[in-house]
């Protein structure tokens, strides 16, 4: 999906060495071990030059991560391709209507993306077992609830050796203090958490492949750092309420948005197979 915001991402200059884990403080094995392609990149010559296809990308690297590094080899439909030729025929074929119905100037909706998941993991093979915490209410067999998506969360179902993606949200304020509306949206995969961009280790940190390196096709990750809202609402273009915002995690380094535009974490997925 095209972002709406100008975004720069802080490139990283190293990342901490791995030591033996003796407790799930850190971990940065996936980060070279995962692939991060850019959805507008041309050699996965995807639809509409793959602006709204962020969600079908993200979904696309892990995916073929959990094929070759998990050994869920039946999610690649054929053998031999190369890692761009794998990323874009698994990134297509979510992008169909079977399975994500990636619209060219819509983009994919949530409940969407998780159907597509679904359908995809269980077309080749695997029972999926997904988990959703978020803004929206899903299906009951995805957990149904609006849980809030926290670190603790997101980071113990990242040990379990799950695919973890989160939709961000970009909005700008409403009309009262405290309010956000919402103005677009964006699917990144997490490869891993508790290093900064400077190679420090920072338990909050969570780093992302992102699915949209500014319109290139150089890979930046992005190294997110979160704070909480303690008090606010979700409102709609009318400045009607939505939901409370309260508990939700609102980014505070990783983006640079413009002036007035905030980016929060609207809802985290959990693939296990």
């Amino acid at each position: 999906m095209k972002r709406i915001s100008t975004l720069a991402f802080a490139a990283a200059a190293h990342v901490l060495a791995v030591l033996p884990a003796t407790a799930a403080s850190y971990d940065t094995f996936r980060l070279d071990e995962m692939p991060d392609f850019t959805q507008t990149d041309p050699a996965l010559g995807l639809p509409n030059g793959g602006r709204m296809y962020c969600a079908p990308v993200a979904a696309a690297n892990a995916l073929v991560w959990l094929a070759e590094r998990r050994g869920f080899a039946r999610l690649l439909p054929v053998r031999g391709l190369s890692t761009t030729e794998k990323v874009s025929t698994v990134a297509k074929t979510l992008g169909h209507g079977d399975f994500m119905s990636t619209a060219p100037k819509g983009g994919t909706t949530p409940e969407k993306f998780l159907v597509g998941l679904e359908n995809y993991a269980e077309s080749a093979g695997y029972r999926a077992n997904l988990d959703y915490r978020g803004r929206w209410k899903m299906p009951s067999r995805f957990g149904g609830g609006q849980d809030i998506p926290d670190l603790d969360w997101i980071t113990g179902e990242f040990d379990d050796g799950h695919a973890i993606w989160l939709a961000i949200g970009f909005y700008e304020p409403g009309k009262l203090p405290g309010e956000y509306r919402r103005i677009g949206g964006h699917m990144v995969t997490v490869a891993g958490y508790g290093v900064g961009p400077d190679g420090a280790p920072d338990r909050d940190t969570v780093i992302l492949h992102d699915s949209d390196d500014g319109g290139g096709t150089q890979i930046q990750r992005v190294y997110l750092t979160t704070e909480e809202i303690r008090q606010g609402d979700f409102v709609d273009r009318n400045g009607r309420k939505l939901a409370r915002a309260d508990g939700h995690l609102m980014a505070t380094g990783g983006y640079r948005l413009r002036r007035g535009i905030v980016a929060i974490i609207d809802s985290a997925i959990s693939l296990g197979l």
